[in-house]
């Protein structure tokens, strides 16, 4: 079981690195394309490994999608009231500024809010994480480490979008833009990444589904991003 676990781990670590390197650096148009191949990847390789459906929290019965469907709109909700509230007070509104959106056009923000952010990021990310991986390394070592190594794992995967981050957010200006700054922010996103992995796997473990996980995780950066994009525009046309 160690060994399988360890085949496992290393697989999916392998083709999140090659993901991470492509979408980031190499082939940042195909995003879409390869989220799609690396999602039948990871899923492939949790077949080859012996995990099942309910495992994975995909079980295809109706009582574990429609309590999985409960879920979703309940933590979409709860989202959408969030963001609300921080987008109408004042010392909460300016973290959604961020300079990647500026200059976006209604047609490119529709396919990121729409169809990159959930079906790529959101199912691609929630798969490996609190699919493969906190099934494969719960059910060799238990729950406790199947949510420690997904979560480590979830924070790291963020390393070189937080250096994007800290290009074009405003948020970071106050840090610099020397190693230091850079370091502080990389390190607030990866440990801030890291705990958001752990309230998806407490999601996922709690709905018994993985498409709470999805909707909660599509919410966040869909809505949030939605608001900085309309937040730009707003900026833009004063």
């Amino acid at each position: 079981m160690v060994t399988t676990l360890i085949v496992v781990v290393a697989l999916v670590t392998s083709v999140l690195v090659v993901v991470n390197l492509l979408t980031n650096l190499w082939a940042r148009q195909h995003y879409l394309l390869i989220s799609f191949w690396a999602t039948g990847v990871l899923l492939a390789i949790a077949w080859l490994a012996g995990l099942s459906w309910q495992s994975l929290g995909l079980a295809p019965s109706w009582g574990a999608q429609t309590t999985g469907l409960i879920w979703s709109a309940a933590l979409v909700g709860l989202v959408f009231v969030g963001y609300a509230v921080a987008a109408a007070l004042p010392w909460t509104r300016k973290g959604f500024a961020d300079a990647r959106t500026a200059n976006m056009g209604v047609g490119r923000f529709l396919y990121e809010a729409f169809l990159r952010i959930p079906f790529g990021t959101a199912l691609m990310e929630e798969v490996a994480f609190r699919g493969v991986l906190l099934a494969a390394v719960s059910g060799a070592w238990g729950t406790v480490w199947g949510v420690a190594v997904s979560s480590v794992l979830f924070g790291f995967w963020h390393l070189l979008p937080a250096l994007e981050f800290h290009e074009s957010s405003s948020t970071t200006d106050r840090l610099g833009n020397n190693w230091r700054g850079k370091l502080l922010t990389v390190a607030g996103q990866v440990v801030g990444t890291g705990l958001a992995g752990v309230v998806f796997c407490l999601v996922r473990l709690g709905s018994d589904s993985l498409l709470p996980a999805i909707a909660l995780h599509a919410s966040l950066n869909a809505l949030g991003f939605a608001l900085s994009w309309a937040f730009a525009r707003r900026l833009r046309s004063l």
